[in-house]
């Protein structure tokens, strides 16, 4: 898109100042789009709902930013999200959505909503049929104080407010500051607030605090799924390097039965097929393709064909590339905080199960070395977020316990690979797949103003 046409692209316009927070945007959206009662594309966010003394009070109306360069379409694996070139909407179709979710994982604004009764996620449309009319949306339309209101893009015209996600996606929103009330934002790098503090801050604003957009409870068979993934790689590249051997049957049915977990979370699970569609953008279709490749590879590597060493070596490099496209998916999720070496989880996970089964000690101590400070480093930085958080702390507990101790004792007490200590590896790198999902914390507007405010508490004067 060239510059003169960035300057045309239609955009929201926010008052801070004249904005009271009445929700007739919210009610205007939703009556506009004929949305079932309790679903809404439009939310306010209240910047200190308690009137806490010394701080402004301020309202965000947000939506879907329509931003040009939108995460969403470049992260659809099924190609469902497209922008309209004659008005700059970015619209989901539904009829090629697959209800993955992952546009609401990468999106920092908690635009993508799933329905849950459609299977399909659902968002803000710019009422695209109102802009082909010439009208403006209703939202803008219906503001009693012109505090929304509709105009056009201009980049150089950002304004940094706290509790609106900074990303370099260039949302079509510009703000009018507050004047004369001018809240710092949050440095980057600074505390992130607790779940208690989440929960607190945000008091009294329409719908409560957000519920996390990915968890361990509700998305366990996609930490399945890349644990199996994990696991059956760093077989085959043990296998090749004289570790265990591959067993095809079970290689086999249990490289399905990922697939099979991994479509349990679709919203419209006839549609998977369309998950490849996107391979030229999306990670999360490049993961779709890699899988079930490496997984037929190896079952002609070990089955039809064991004797073909470069089909062999090829499966081992796909499996690798599986590796590095799994832990992609993750570091390109919107996230406000993440351990170190999370970029890389899998891959050091493979390296550390691979020295297990081969018995390369060299290996076992760097790989294990670095798996054990992503655990611990994770554990730190999210003490203050987390704190008392039982299912945390018993998961680290089970992961160092099992996955270190166990397994470095057995191999010591026996002096040889065993199944042991292969399986106390296993255990300890599956617990670790599942701390790691207990810790995806997808940013929204609500958990970057809550932020905010942790930051403005502790440094107020």
């Amino acid at each position: 898109m060239n510059t003169s046409s960035q300057l045309m692209s239609p955009a929201f316009i926010h008052n801070l100042d004249t904005c009271v927070g009445c929700h007739a945007c919210v009610i205007a959206c939703a009556n506009e789009n004929g949305l079932a009662p309790g679903k809404f594309w439009r939310q306010i966010v209240t910047y200190n709902p308690a009137h806490v003394p010394g701080m402004p009070v301020y309202h965000l109306s947000l939506a879907c930013n329509h931003c040009l360069d939108a995460p969403c379409i470049k992260g659809c694996p099924a190609r469902a999200i497209s922008r309209d070139d004659r008005t700059g909407a970015v619209l989901i179709d539904d009829v090629k959505c697959i209800g993955c979710r992952y546009c609401s994982w990468v999106c920092p604004y908690d635009a993508p909503q799933f329905n849950a009764d459609r299977g399909v996620m659902e968002k803000c449309t710019f009422c695209n049929h109102r802009l082909t009319q010439h009208s403006d949306p209703a939202c803008t339309s219906m503001c009693p104080t012109g505090a929304l209101s509709f105009g056009t893009y201009v980049e150089d015209e950002t304004v940094s407010v706290p509790g609106f996600p900074q990303a370099p996606i260039r949302p079509a929103i510009t703000f009018l500051p507050l004047k004369g009330r001018d809240p710092q934002p949050a440095p980057p790098g600074s505390t992130l607030p607790s779940e208690s503090e989440i929960a607190a801050w945000t008091a009294g604003v329409a719908g409560g605090p957000p519920a996390s957009k990915i968890s361990l409870r509700g998305d366990w068979t996609l930490a399945v799924f890349s644990f199996i993934g994990i696991a059956l790689v760093a077989w085959f590249l043990s296998s090749l390097a004289g570790g265990w051997l591959i067993s095809p049957e079970i290689f086999g049915t249990v490289g399905v039965g990922g697939m099979a977990l991994s479509m349990l979370h679709l919203g419209k699970k006839e549609r998977a097929w369309r998950a490849i569609l996107n391979i030229g953008n999306s990670w999360l279709s490049r993961e779709v393709v890699a899988y079930p490749l490496f997984i037929a590879m190896g079952i002609l590597s070990t089955a039809i064909y064991p004797d073909d060493s470069s089909l062999a070596w090829t499966t081992a490099v796909v499996g690798a590339a599986l590796l590095v496209v799994i832990d992609a998916v993750y570091a390109v999720m919107a996230r406000e905080w993440s351990a170190q070496l999370d970029g890389q989880a899998s891959v050091l996970s493979a390296a550390f199960l691979v020295s297990i089964m081969t018995g390369n000690v060299l290996l076992a101590l760097i790989s294990g070395a670095l798996r054990l400070y992503s655990v611990v480093d994770r554990m730190v930085k999210r003490k203050e977020r987390l704190s008392g958080n039982t299912r945390s702390s018993l998961l680290v507990t089970l992961r160092i316990g099992v996955g270190f101790v166990a397994t470095g004792l057995v191999w010591f007490l026996t002096g040889e690979v065993s199944t042991a200590a292969i399986t106390c590896a296993l255990v300890g790198e599956f617990v670790d797949r599942l701390d790691f999902y207990n810790d995806l914390d997808i940013t929204t507007p609500r958990r970057s103003m809550a932020r905010a405010l942790t930051w403005k508490r502790s440094h107020r004067r």
